[in-house]
């Protein structure tokens, strides 16, 4: 192999390495999280811990679930109630676990003239 020709591939390597990130955090926001990964069954038992949470859990008050069929697993922590714009709000810290991702942060709800919680800005 020449010199010119093992330029050219190192050239090469190094452009397809520093391309490769930027296609990847395109999409990793959705595809790399650990909700991306729960099954239906998953899904609805996280779905029933955060209503639980945020209807009955008391400020500061962790809420573990579980799925022992997946493995996939969580805490949910509602940390402060508030209010907007005359509707009851809560923030929840939300830890999820799922087939080797983890991830977690902080969320605001409100509630519905329905009844129904919505994630709010």
């Amino acid at each position: 192999m020449t010199l010119k020709s093992c330029i050219h591939r190192a050239l090469m390597v190094a452009a397809l390495a520093s391309a490769a990130p930027a296609v990847a955090d395109n999409y990793s926001f959705m595809k790399e999280t650990p909700y991306s990964r729960f099954t239906k069954e998953d899904h609805k038992i996280f779905q029933r811990a955060l209503s639980d949470a945020l209807d009955k859990g008391a400020d500061g008050e962790a809420r573990a679930w579980s799925n022992p069929s997946t493995n996939a697993s969580g805490e949910l922590t509602a940390l402060k109630t508030f209010e907007r714009a005359r509707a009851t709000c809560r923030t929840v810290l939300i830890a999820n676990k799922a087939k080797g991702l983890t991830a977690s942060g902080e969320y605001n709800f409100c509630k519905k003239s329905s009844g129904k919680w919505a994630l709010s800005s």
